[in-house]
């Protein structure tokens, strides 16, 4: 039989075990069928054929953005996008832009602020008042560049209810000035929970609009899978839609997650899903599937909430486990219970750690686990895992743990980073190398909103680990070469999924998922990764992007 595509006269990556290329590729109805020389696989042609000379480019396995928040980034891509900001000036212009552009009385609404931008070393961090001339009269929240915090403006808190006699939830803290006892503005991790039914929230088909505009834009930077780490029920619901109706044009695994925007998910809660949720990881179809369910154990160094070893250089404290507990002790517990339930339940488990003792906590919890109860194919997952120490890389390694990290963030707040942890750790945060030459799975994702979901400017990063700003590397060490980071973009994901058999390589059989670029992508300079070209994307077999 003839195939209905046919890629050649380029550069074709397997990304199989042995990284081989080649010159073409076949695709018929949903498969590749032939991965070789240009004269054998143009063979297949016939008249039916569509013939796409490559040029020199470049035929990779689609990308996937294993760690996206699908959802919230189609949303807030309709906010503004302050993660660009170089100062509060510039962060204010934007906001007053963005202000003016909203009906009367309607939230302003933006993302992506860091604290030294707005506040310098000012040990009181950004304040409310600093926003409240720029907003025209309406109420504004900026979540934080992390997701795990907000700024909001003097209106913001009024509508709120947010005083200075307001008290935290469990697991968060609302910020107060010691002078004043008034709060600044700033809400932190569980503390969000505070704008529950505060915030306009979007309607379903708002909502469903908004994934398939992002996945849109995702098709046409070459990603054809997705896995979103916090999807809700009503998130689930919308994804179930968007599949029945053949509007996904990207394959999406889910992280299930019941307590959003709540950092902490108590053991009651988590039981009581159990009972009712009837499925495990691996229900669904090629296009939609449930991967696991996602556990925070802390939150981010810039915020100072994830759990270090030793204090901060610019708070004193030493972040903590945001879990059930009085103390330490009763927080570590409640972790190791978390995961030990949505083990036996044969979820993939993955776990959200930042700080060093978050790290060690959640491998040592999930190794537990899988000791306990032995199930060789759990794959679970350490997320963002930014210092994990070496016995934790080590037993990693043999419990088939794996990394997923996020170069990206990495590569946008590494200066912020500067002076609150120590130098040694700022080099170290995400040890990438270490964790792939010690034998784990290492993959790599944006973590959109949290960033803007470039993989190329994610390769860029893993090879060179010079970060926005920097003229040189922040820990050269750790460094991957060019296959180790394609390949924490194509086929690491794709085990991850539990799908390896299907997708994340270029090999007869396998799922057409393709990205085409016009460059010979193993020529480009290192520095010059970002600006590679995606010419077309193929999601099983059919064209998603072109041009």
């Amino acid at each position: 039989m003839h195939a209905d595509l046919i890629l050649h006269s380029g550069t074709v990556l397997s990304v199989d075990p042995a990284f081989s290329t080649s010159s073409a590729v076949a695709v018929r109805g949903d498969r590749i069928v032939a991965v070789g020389d240009d004269r054998d696989v143009r063979d297949l042609a016939g008249p039916g054929t569509r013939t796409v000379d490559l040029a020199g480019g470049t035929v990779l396995p689609g990308l996937n953005d294993s760690h996206l928040h699908l959802q919230w980034w189609g949303l807030a891509r309709s906010q503004v996008d302050l993660s660009a900001a170089g100062s509060l000036d510039e962060a204010r212009e934007l906001v007053r832009r963005h202000a003016a552009a909203q009906p009367e009385g309607a939230w302003v609404r933006g993302r992506g602020w860091h604290e030294r931008v707005l506040a310098g070393d000012d040990p009181l961090g950004p304040t409310a008042a600093m926003f409240d001339d720029v907003c025209g009269g309406r109420p504004m929240v900026l979540e934080h560049f992390s997701a795990h915090g907000a700024l909001l403006n003097t209106l913001g808190l009024h509508q709120a209810g947010i005083t200075s006699a307001t008290a935290a939830p469990p697991g968060g803290e609302v910020v107060h000035d010691p002078a004043t006892g008034e709060p600044t503005g700033v809400l932190k991790e569980a503390a969000l929970q505070l704008l529950d039914g505060v915030l306009p929230t979007p309607t379903a088909t708002q909502r469903q609009a908004a994934v398939v505009d992002a996945i849109g834009e995702l098709n046409r930077r070459g990603i054809t899978s997705v896995t979103d780490p916090i999807v809700t029920p009503e998130m689930l619901r919308d994804y179930v839609t968007l599949r029945r109706e053949g509007r996904l044009s990207a394959r999406l695994t889910t992280l299930l997650h019941w307590t959003w925007p709540s950092v902490q998910t108590p053991i009651a809660v988590l039981e009581e899903a159990m009972r009712y949720v009837g499925s495990t990881t691996g229900l669904g179809d090629d296009l939609l599937r449930i991967g696991g369910c996602k556990l925070i154990a802390d939150g981010v160094a810039a915020l100072g909430t994830a759990w270090m070893s030793a204090p901060y250089h610019h708070e004193g404290t030493c972040g903590s486990l945001v879990t059930e507990g009085a103390d330490d002790a009763e927080r570590v517990a409640a972790l190791h219970a978390l995961v030990r339930l949505l083990h036996r339940h044969r979820f993939q488990v993955q776990v959200h750690a930042t700080g060093d003792r978050a790290c060690d906590t959640a491998v040592e919890a999930l190794v537990a686990a899988l000791t306990d109860d032995p199930w060789p194919d759990a794959r679970h997952v350490l997320i963002h895992a930014n210092l994990p120490s070496a016995a934790s890389v080590e037993a990693m390694a043999r419990h088939g743990i794996l990394a997923n990290v996020n170069a990206l963030v990495k590569w946008q707040a590494a200066a912020g980073l500067v002076g609150v942890i120590t130098e040694e750790q700022w080099h170290r945060m995400m040890p990438a190398r270490s964790m792939a030459d010690a034998g784990v799975v290492v993959c790599d994702a944006s973590d959109a909103p949290i960033t803007d979901p470039d993989w190329r400017l994610a390769l860029q990063m893993l090879v060179t680990r010079v970060p926005r700003g920097g003229d040189g590397p922040c820990g050269p060490a750790e460094r991957l070469t060019r296959e180790q980071a394609i390949r924490a973009w194509t086929a690491n994901p794709a085990w991850q999924d539990h799908a390896e058999t299907d997708k994340g390589t270029v090999e007869p059989g396998k799922v057409a998922d393709l990205c085409v670029l016009a460059e010979d992508l193993m020529s480009v300079p290192d520095e010059d990764l970002h600006a590679v070209t995606p010419v077309m994307t193929v999601l099983g077999g059919r064209v998603v992007h072109e041009g």
